[in-house]
């Protein structure tokens, strides 16, 4: 027993490896160009720098995620490529998540890495350290617990319950809105399995474990907050400051997105959640007439965990939050088609049926994991031989373009002779964290100049601030000619090319004071 345990969990942690370096092998090819990325790892630096989330950085999610960013880019090195490697692990933990859900559903191991490896290639331009992808792993980890746990007395004294709680707090610590819906979902789920009153008082013990267990994570954030005298900043960077933010990608123009896959999926997307919901209902009352074990309640849960993540697409339902949101329900969706596989299977008269099952899914798993190492292994050789940057701090191991490289040095050796005049220079644009990584400047609200992550005033207090500013300052925007990010605030900038000074000119954007 004790072999077969080393040897299963030597199977997963080989199997997690695998997806892990596949990923990176993905992540690594990519040249220094999404902004998300830059993002977050330029909140994690500035949190290597000592400056107090919320107070000195301007967020507006959970500070979790940056703050384990932190502690590897201190340990290790305080590189992109680092945090690229983070991003690597989160998503490994995910999709080795996903096959372990799998495992639990379907129990078939082929027909499980078929999923997980298709699933793997549908996210393949999701991967980025993001704190949605953390929130989902939170997610999916729980719902493993939950699936696992199904099919013994519902109100039985479970550890589990603990530990669940404490996932969820951590999600409320990584994404506050994707976190407080868990946690409704995670304290009151179990309450549709009470049919009297002493699984009721059973019931309200599992509530009390979980709601513990939530409350751990989010009383030391809380703590945090009153011992670095940030939490004022928290409510008003964190939840008014959201309140701010004013654009949104409507869901329906997913169905007229690029890709088809994201075209058929976004359409089919709320049929599957009716599906599921309608397949709980007809399996319940089937459930009374015969043996069907607890398939009913194993869609439900699946169902009802997958609008804890669904929320990541508002307001912004691009393809990439869409994948992101969609993936408890794309698993429900497997599981959907793995029941009715299996009763096209049952009427099959065929006694070979079993064994040519087993062995068209064996191959079709070796075809497809061969094609997914075969593509990882061509990808490191194109990262080994790739040109890489080896100058521009914090950027190194990373293919640049060449124009890039010219933009950053030209703005930033505006910016330090600018310095040593004594002058401040503020970027108000997106892609401002691009050029002050390499200089390790760090400029809260500009750095990462969008709608909603400037605070509760938005548009109108940046305004203020810029009225307000010292003579030795300096403000660049975008020229006029170039296209600005969708998110920018427009206001601001319009203000400033109207009532500031223009000083001239450096690489894409006009100079002001």
């Amino acid at each position: 027993m004790k072999k077969e345990k080393i040897k299963a969990i030597s199977k997963d942690f080989i199997l997690f490896i695998f997806i892990a370096v596949m990923v990176f092998s993905i992540i690594a090819i990519n040249p220094i160009s999404n902004l998300d990325e830059i993002w977050n790892y330029n909140t994690a630096r500035a949190i290597t720098q000592n400056l107090i989330p919320y107070k000195d950085i301007s967020m507006i999610t959970t500070p979790l995620l940056p703050m384990i960013t932190a502690l590897f880019l201190k340990l290790i090195a305080n590189e992109v490529i680092v945090s690229r490697v983070l991003a690597s692990v989160l998503w490994g933990g995910v999709l080795f998540s996903i096959f372990k859900i799998l495992k639990l559903l379907i129990k078939e191991e082929n027909t499980c890495l078929i999923i997980t490896a298709l699933l793997g290639l549908l996210f393949r331009d999701c991967y980025c350290i993001d704190y949605n992808i953390l929130s989902l792993m939170f997610s999916l980890i729980i719902l493993y617990i939950e699936l696992k746990n199904i099919d013994k007395p519902h109100f039985e004294n479970n550890k589990t319950d603990f530990l669940i709680g404490i996932l969820a707090g951590l999600t409320v610590c990584t994404k506050q809105s994707i976190g407080a819906i868990l946690a409704i979902i995670v304290v009151g789920y179990k309450i549709i399995f009470v049919q009297n009153k002493k699984e009721f008082i059973e019931y309200l013990k599992t509530v009390f474990k979980r709601i513990i267990g939530i409350l751990i994570p989010m009383i030391l954030v809380f703590i945090y907050l009153i011992a670095t005298n940030s939490l004022q900043d928290f409510i008003n960077y964190a939840v008014l400051g959201i309140s701010t933010f004013s654009n949104k990608i409507p869901y329906a123009k997913l169905m007229n997105n690029d890709k088809k896959e994201i075209q058929i999926l976004s359409r089919i997307m709320p049929f599957i959640l009716l599906a599921m919901a309608v397949l709980t209902i007809v399996l319940q009352n089937k459930k009374k007439k015969e043996n069907i074990g607890n398939i009913d309640n194993k869609i439900l849960t699946m169902l009802i965990y997958s609008l804890s993540t669904i929320i990541i697409m508002y307001p912004i339902s691009d393809e990439i939050h869409f994948l992101i949101a969609s993936t408890i329900t794309f698993i429900g969706l497997a599981y959907i088609l793995y029941l009715l596989g299996i009763a096209i299977y049952n009427k099959i008269n065929l006694q070979s049926k079993k064994k040519i099952y087993k062995i068209t899914s064996l191959l079709i798993s070796i075809i497809l994991i061969a094609f997914i190492a075969v593509r990882g292994i061509e990808n490191i050789t194109e990262y080994i031989k790739q040109e890489k940057n080896e100058t521009i701090e914090h950027y190194k191991n990373i293919q640049i373009s060449e124009y890039l490289q010219e933009r950053i040095n030209e703005i930033d050796n505006f910016i330090l002779e600018q310095e040593k005049e004594n002058k401040k220079v503020y970027i108000l644009d997106a892609e401002a964290a691009i050029y002050m990584i390499p200089i390790n400047n760090y400029n809260k609200d500009y750095d990462m100049f969008l709608k909603g992550n400037i605070g509760k005033d938005g548009q109108e207090g940046q305004i203020q601030k810029i009225k307000q500013k010292e003579t030795n300052e300096i403000i660049l925007i975008r020229k006029r000619n170039l296209q600005s990010n969708w998110q920018t605030p427009t206001e601001v900038v319009n203000y400033v090319r109207e009532n500031l000074e223009f000083m001239g000119e450096v690489s894409i954007y006009e100079v002001y004071r």
